[in-house]
């Protein structure tokens, strides 16, 4: 080896070291970066004027799915981002708020929400508390809500989340309530209620639109939910009669339709050897992770912990369970307006499972479904976010009740109570 070798071997040697530095600490720096940036954006009470979609203009009359449908198939979807960068760039952005949220004194440390967003607990159908961040309109009339629902291993604080929370409220001008579901994140610190896959996480939707809905800023409930949170939403939707809580409408973003399959599937995923490895990795560390630092005892196994922790809890046979927690098997009894959105290459929650629901559903006129070319697990907000934010916006502009706007001032948080009297005051 000769002299100038030799000099080299230290340089390349503390350039190797500062890139191995800069890649464990980037999820940090990122984590930093959109904390810094919510911060700075986002303060203050939201926007008094309702932004509504160019394209719905006035709809007078009698509302249909039919009709908006028309309008949303009419967004044009274009994929700015590979999935594979998608995915890299999600798991940078949320791989410290998902490893935190697998403790409950950790979980919901990062992406704090702005000022306007306050802590809410409340109990749901069962009595189990749950938490979440609740922004309301000041001063601005009654207004649609709308409640945001996070999915497996996840909680209010992701940046998906958190992004769709911030845009609602500021932007467009809906209440806005960031849920967090039993057993994860704050929710997860008051009880030891743990996962059923939607069967009693209905429970907890159910429980918070019935809350917004007493409030008399509020016109109208709608709910997004995604992956898990989406199978909730569509179990809640299915136990929601058309006048309900949740007529401001429904959309599921990759809910699965079989609660059995799924658990099966998200254990051993038959994919490309890379991703399948590499998910497969991840989704039984979460677990591990989550279990050892919970308790009872440390689980690697979905169905093991679902059979032996999940049903012993709620006294349910593994089977009844199943069947409960089936999207599958509730979508037919939906009478309160209903998307179900997936994307084909959708490698955790395939796209089967977004067919068969529509199958089950396809002589209920108020489940329509959006199925586009990409998009993997939920990451249109990077793959195509325009589209995206335009299909939310449109649906739950069109299904939303915002007859009551006004500017007046006696619409103010809180005073309610006195406009319109407290029978136990």
């Amino acid at each position: 080896m000769d002299r100038t070798s030799l000099k080299e071997a230290p340089r390349v040697g503390r350039t190797v070291a500062a890139s191995m530095l800069l890649c464990a600490c980037a999820p940090l720096l990122a984590c930093l970066a959109v904390v810094a940036y919510v911060k700075a954006r986002f303060r203050g009470p939201g926007v008094r004027p309702i932004e509504v979609p160019e394209c719905l203009g006035d709809t007078p009359g009698v509302k249909t799915m039919s009709e908006v449908m028309e309008t949303l198939r009419r967004v044009e979807f274009h994929a700015r981002m590979p999935r594979a960068l998608a995915g890299a760039l999600i798991g940078l952005l949320d791989l410290i708020p998902m490893a935190l949220n697998t403790n409950r004194i950790t979980a919901g440390l990062v992406y704090p929400y702005p000022s306007a967003f306050e802590p809410l607990m409340l109990e749901s159908r069962d009595g189990t508390p749950v938490c979440g961040m609740l922004a309301l309109q000041e001063d601005a009339g009654a207004r649609p809500a709308l409640i945001l629902v996070h999915g497996l291993y996840s909680c209010k604080n992701t940046i998906g989340i958190l992004d769709l929370a911030v845009r609602a409220f500021y932007r467009w001008g809906f209440h806005v309530l960031a849920l967090d579901l039993r057993n994860f994140g704050d929710s997860g610190r008051f009880s030891e209620a743990p996962t059923s896959w939607g069967y009693r996480e209905s429970d907890d939707i159910l429980a918070a639109a019935e809350y917004l809905a007493s409030l008399d800023q509020v016109t109208t409930v709608g709910v997004c939910g995604v992956s898990l949170g989406a199978a909730s939403t569509l179990l809640a939707a299915g136990r929601a009669p058309a006048e309900g809580p949740l007529s401001g409408g429904v959309v599921a973003l990759n809910g699965f339709s079989d609660c059995a399959r799924i658990m099966d599937h998200v254990m051993t995923m038959g994919r490309p050897a890379v991703e399948r490895t590499g998910i497969d990795f991840f989704f039984h560390l979460l677990l591990a992770a989550k279990t050892l630092l919970s308790g009872p005892r440390v689980f690697f196994d979905l169905r093991t912990y679902t059979r032996e922790v999940s049903c012993q809890y709620y006294e349910i046979s593994s089977e009844e369970l199943d069947r409960k927690a089936s999207p599958v098997n509730a979508v037919r009894e939906i009478e309160v307006p209903c998307l179900i959105v997936h994307a084909e290459d959708d490698f955790i929650v395939p796209v089967r499972d977004a067919e068969e629901l529509l199958e089950a559903a396809l002589d209920n006129p108020m489940v329509e479904g959006l199925v586009v070319p990409t998009g993997s697990h939920s990451l249109y907000p990077f793959v195509s976010r325009r589209w995206f934010f335009e299909v939310l916006h449109t649906f739950f502009a069109y299904w939303g009740d915002f007859s009551l706007v006004s500017d007046s001032r006696s619409w103010a948080v809180g005073a309610d109570m006195d406009i319109f009297g407290n029978p136990n005051n």
